[in-house]
């Protein structure tokens, strides 16, 4: 045969042709199998890594209080409590805090909310509300792919693997008065100070952010949740009307901080809380006589005659006694301390007794003015079912036991004075008033000892709320929520 019929005799031989096919289907499928392989090994350690980032994350953020040393707990809590494991990366290990995390601290953006940026990232333990957890890149050997990159010729593409997660801290709380106030100090601790009094700036400049001031904030008014006779109001309105009323009952907030408004001025702020002592004025003054914004028991505005005339205290009759509230702490009332007080109302009590009792104390056992004041409507309720002193009391308007009030549409409930308020730092250096969103420090609840008046309101602290410090006398639940936000 000649070389050219032997060379055209191999091309038109088609025997062994299936076996050359198989050969080459069976290098592409175990590629196939390889890069499958090199692929799950790489997505098992990705998702080991974000589960431990995860983990860690929000191990640290849940100890974001805004307390002077939240930062270093918070490092400790992501040190000692989180471990995991690495399956392939590597080679199989533990996974090491020291050796493969790094924790970002960032305070919130403006408007509450996290924020990836480096003007945000803080080491300040008073402002840190999120944490990054980064875990350092792992590299999966992958073989397969590295061996099909050679044959190609094609550059092996990275194999390395890295993982992160942030996560956040805040105070959520249902039930609440839509007003916030400015911390007395960065290390304020409510619990610690149950009994004192705090003295409210109200009418002061809006663009400030200072101690004791009071603020109206809108999240608490976004969304309405029983309180029917709000509905439909805006803006300031809306405030006042959820401020002035008996229950208010307000959609759960704080979780994304307080959006402090200045709609509502100082003015608005002192007629919304006074509705509580049966004064109602501007964008109140239409809820005179609706059972839903009646005044407190035993509001000392004036005292009832038998003709039914409500006869201001200390009149020409000299019927009643001088119209004298419920004291503040001593020092605030002398001018010795600045918008919290220490505790100590000897002065105050003697002179608030003196003015009702004629000098006789009447609840020694009360040791705060909150317990002073239930005590004072639980003898008031029991006079009245007494059917002598009930009736004489009735005919001469509280002249004979405690005293009795004069206002429109009186109710007997004693809460409703309370008022639970959310405390915000405004000390820290790296808030001020362009941060309109400020993080909740705490809720605590505080005791209206008198009418707002000339920009200022006096409360006593009855309770904290949330965390370890269990609840107050209001239906109202604080809780601590830590989430992933990225």
């Amino acid at each position: 045969m000649t070389p050219i019929a032997a060379l055209d005799h191999f091309r038109r031989d088609e025997h062994g042709g299936v076996l050359l096919l198989w050969a080459v289907c069976v290098v592409m499928i175990l590629g196939f199998f390889g890069l499958i392989f090199d692929t799950g090994r790489m997505a098992a350690t990705q998702s080991e890594l974000q589960s431990y980032a995860d983990s860690v994350s929000l191990a640290a953020a849940a100890e974001l209080d805004g307390k002077s040393d939240s930062i270093a707990r918070a490092t400790d809590a992501a040190a000692g409590l989180i471990t995991d494991t690495q399956t392939f990366a590597d080679g199989a290990r533990t996974l090491d805090f020291a050796d493969d995390v790094a924790l970002v601290f960032y305070k919130p953006a403006p408007n509450g909310k996290f924020e990836r940026s480096e003007a945000l990232e803080t080491t300040n333990s008073y402002a840190a509300r999120f944490v990054e957890a980064r875990i350092s890149d792992r590299d999966v050997r992958a073989a397969v792919t590295a061996a099909f990159s050679s044959l190609t010729g094609e550059e092996t593409p990275d194999s390395s693997v890295s993982a992160s997660a942030v996560a956040g801290f805040s105070l959520e709380a249902c039930n609440v008065a839509p007003v916030a106030m400015c911390l007395p100090s960065v290390d304020f601790d409510a619990a610690s100070n149950i009994g004192k009094t705090l003295e409210l700036k109200l009418d002061v400049n809006l663009s400030q952010l200072i101690p004791g001031q009071l603020r109206a904030v809108h999240t608490l008014t976004d969304s309405l949740d029983g309180l029917e006779i709000c509905a439909g109001l805006l803006g300031r309105n809306l405030a006042a009307c959820l401020l002035a009323s008996r229950q208010p009952e307000t959609a759960c907030a704080g979780g994304g901080g307080l959006h402090l408004t200045a709609d509502v001025s100082g003015t608005d702020l002192m007629d919304a809380i006074n509705t509580r002592f049966g004064k109602f004025r501007g964008l109140v003054s239409g809820y005179r006589n609706k059972p839903q914004f009646s005044a407190a028991p035993n509001v000392l505005t004036g005292l009832l005659s038998a003709a039914g005339l409500c006869l201001p205290i200390g009149d020409l009759l000299n019927l009643g006694n001088a119209d004298i509230g419920l004291p503040t702490d001593d020092c605030l009332a002398t001018g010795g301390c600045s918008v919290q007080g220490n505790g100590v109302w000897e002065a105050g009590r003697t002179a608030y007794v003196e003015a009702h009792y004629d000098g006789d104390e009447p609840h020694p056992e009360a040791r705060t003015r909150f317990e002073f004041y239930q005590a004072e409507i639980e003898a008031a309720v029991e006079a009245e079912s007494n059917p002598l002193t009930g009736a004489v009391g009735g005919l001469l308007g509280g002249v004979i036991g405690e005293p009795a009030m004069c206002a429109p549409q009186p109710n007997k409930d004693i809460k409703r004075r309370l008022m639970v308020v959310a405390g915000i730092d405004c000390l820290s250096a790296e808030l001020d008033a362009a941060v309109t969103v400020p993080p909740v420090q705490q809720f605590f609840e505080v005791f209206t000892l008198g009418p707002a008046e000339n920009g200022l309101l006096n409360v006593e602290i009855t309770a904290c709320l949330g965390g370890d410090c269990g609840g107050g006398n209001l239906d109202t639940e604080v809780v601590d929520v830590v989430r992933l936000v990225e």
